[in-house]
């Protein structure tokens, strides 16, 4: 068997040693491990002593701890809670015959052990215990930490391994993947992964194959792992033949995947969500430009930085640049040769993280930084070999720089915001978040006042924030908690389009304050529904009417949106009545329960115009219509405004 150099080192040419006698009292020096000044710039660091047994092994039990960085930012999320998708495969595995023959819940992959296999395992721990499957996460994380560490053990240095076993845990993204269930899909496919290298270097082929089809039934970009793997240097196959048989062994094995895959998706009629195969910004940019996308974004968030523009962005990448000039500037001074073994790691690193970026392609421009985590395995290697040859300090700066960079990435929210933050990722650890909060509240308040509904029952969804709707799952969401089919939200649109649609009770999210969900008797909703639709008619007098019945009917203080909601109408219609100061007062106080409450401006508006302010009637009618462009009330009294000020003329004084 052929000897394997320490993957990465520097190779350089032998220097046969001389035989001569060493002083008395200096111990013999190993063959090898010679430190004069010529030596120091050709001679590669001494090959590495066999990894000592799991248990007493310091670096892997480092490499199992530095999850710990990762629960730690986490904290203050309401980690494990479901949400928009785990909603869809929740609701397969409580309602519908266990099949793998489909896609589980998802309309567009075929990935049976995540969407079927753990759901149907683990919907009880989700729906009852979601923070105990956080932490099955964070096991199984630890887990393929561990055994990438030692899979690239066995040929490379300990502080080589932990920094690519360890690479991908220090990103905001890896955040997401102990906090949401539906991204076991990438925790799965990760963790086979990691197997599947464990095994390969070991060179035991039918487990490595095993670990491969487990990873593909996670998740198509495994089909990476099945290409790569068999030809991982160093401690992998031993030679080409053996190479070229475990390539054989692992297209076969991908060739029966894709061909059951094919079928179930024909069967099933699966796609790609949002029509992504056949639109036009994806299927019109080319493919370099959409795997120079994916490269850009997978790069930006290896070191936590967001798609959007970041004040962290300039700071961090500088520092990367400083770190990888230090390194250039040391292996110019020490001139060194790559061997075969470097060079051979070098070529596979690249393909792996570039391969992984390829398979995103597909998706363009949804990003998601959750998909970097399988690409950096490569830039992992890649930092290894750069950093590690130049000195072993410099892989300590790239872990202390990715620290830092990690803490600065934002924290959980404690509150959920009225808009979702902009960081140019359709779902980020901070989007998921704000959302799973959202849902928790609404969940616990919903099941304290009503541990049980009726058959059919209809639930109302009032005053969502925006890009919130999508984290319910349609009506499943409420059909997994209360464990029956029949239940249903009753949204917005619905209300809008039937204001008497029947209810139990309304959820109403709160922007101010605290807490943010409380519940409203279904019917003072009805009547403030029937209120605005009075006071749109001009029927003001029965509108004050059903708003003071509607306001007797709450009785919780924390529903401050409806009562802003009732003091905006009260204003107009009083305004409309002719009652200035009772108008005045509701409008402002309106206002403040609520900023971008649309009636009380308008409400404030007429009166500031009856009293003859044109200019502070202009102000509010235009804050009405910034906060909604078609409200025709707000463009009338800005008309009236501008014929009235033509007809003063422009010495008129208003105020």
């Amino acid at each position: 068997m052929r000897s394997i150099e320490p993957p990465a080192l520097i190779a350089c040419a032998q220097v046969k040693p001389r035989h001569r006698q060493e002083p008395k009292g200096r111990p013999a020096r190993v063959p090898g491990t010679a430190r004069s000044a010529g030596a120091a710039r050709t001679l590669a660091p001494p090959a590495e002593t066999p990894a000592p047994p799991l248990w007493r092994d310091r670096w892997a039990w480092g490499c199992a701890l530095a999850v710990i960085p990762v629960v730690l930012h986490a904290l203050g999320a309401r980690l494990g809670e479901p949400v928009a998708e785990d909603f869809d495969f929740l609701h397969r595995a409580l309602f519908s015959p266990f099949t793998l023959l489909d896609g589980g819940g998802s309309d567009a992959f075929w990935r049976p052990i995540p969407h079927q296999v753990y759901y149907r395992l683990l919907w009880p721990v989700i729906l009852a215990r979601p923070g105990l499957l956080a932490t099955l996460h964070v096991v199984f994380l630890a887990l393929a930490t561990v055994l990438l560490y030692r899979a690239f053990r066995r040929g490379w240095p300990p502080a080589w391994a932990a920094v690519i076993a360890t690479f991908p845990l220090l990103s905001e993204s890896t955040r997401a993947l102990i906090s949401w269930p539906s991204h076991f899909v990438d925790l799965g496919v990760w963790l086979f992964t990691a197997l599947a290298l464990h095994e390969a270097t070991a060179r035991r082929l039918w487990s490595t194959l095993a670990a491969l089809l487990a990873a593909l039934l996670c998740k198509e970009v495994a089909l990476l792992a099945v290409a790569l793997v068999p030809w991982v240097p160093g401690p992998g196959p031993r030679d080409r033949s053996e190479r070229l048989r475990w390539t054989a062994a692992a297209a076969a094995l991908a060739l029966v995947w894709a061909a059951i895959y094919w079928m179930i998706r024909e069967r099933a009629g699966l796609h790609l969500p949002h029509q992504l195969e056949t639109s036009a910004t994806t299927v019109g940019t080319p493919i370099a430009a959409r795997i120079g996308w994916a490269v850009a974004n997978s790069l930006r968030a290896l070191f936590s930085l967001p798609a959007a523009s970041s004040p962290w962005a300039g700071p961090v990448g500088a520092a990367a640049v400083t770190l990888c000039a230090v390194a250039l500037l040391v292996l110019l001074a020490r001139r060194p040769r790559a061997g075969a073994d470097t060079r051979a790691w070098v070529l596979w690193s690249l393909a792996w993280f570039l391969g992984a970026c390829a398979t995103m392609a597909p998706v363009f421009p949804i990003w998601a930084p959750n998909r970097s985590l399988y690409g950096s395995l490569g830039i992992g290697m890649l930092a290894a070999i750069f950093l590690g040859t130049a000195h072993v300090a410099l892989l300590g700066a790239l872990v202390a720089l990715r620290l830092v960079a990690f803490a600065l990435s934002p924290a959980a929210p404690h509150m959920v915001a009225p808009a979702a933050p902009k960081t140019g990722a359709f779902l980020d650890f901070e989007r998921l978040a704000r959302l799973q909060l959202l849902m928790h509240d609404t969940r616990r308040t919903l099941q304290m006042a009503y541990p049980s509904l009726p058959s059919g029952a209809g639930v109302g969804l009032y005053n969502l924030p925006h890009d919130a709707e999508y984290s319910f799952g349609g009506s499943r969401s409420l059909q997994a908690w209360y464990r029956d089919s029949t239940l249903h939200w009753v949204r917005h649109a619905d209300l809008m389009a039937n204001p008497n649609a029947p209810m139990v009770v309304v959820v109403e999210f709160e922007s101010r304050g605290r807490p943010q969900v409380v519940l409203v008797p279904a019917e003072a909703l009805h009547l403030l529904l029937r209120a605005l639709g009075k006071i749109d008619h001009r029927e003001m007098e029965g509108a004050l009417a059903d708003l003071a019945r509607a306001d007797s009917l709450v009785t919780d203080p924390a529903a401050a949106m409806f009562d802003a909601q009732v003091a905006g109408g009260r204003a107009v219609a009083r305004a409309a009545l002719g009652s200035v100061e009772e108008a005045e007062r509701d409008a402002r106080r309106g206002i403040a329960l609520w900023p971008a409450n649309v009636y009380a401006h308008f409400g404030l508006g007429i009166v500031e115009y009856l009293r003859g302010h044109l200019n502070a009637a202009a102000a509010q009618a235009e804050t009405v219509l910034y906060i909604m462009p078609n409200h025709q009330g707000a463009k009338n009294m800005l008309e009236a405004i501008q014929l009235e000020a033509r007809a003063h003329g422009p010495g008129d004084a208003r105020r």
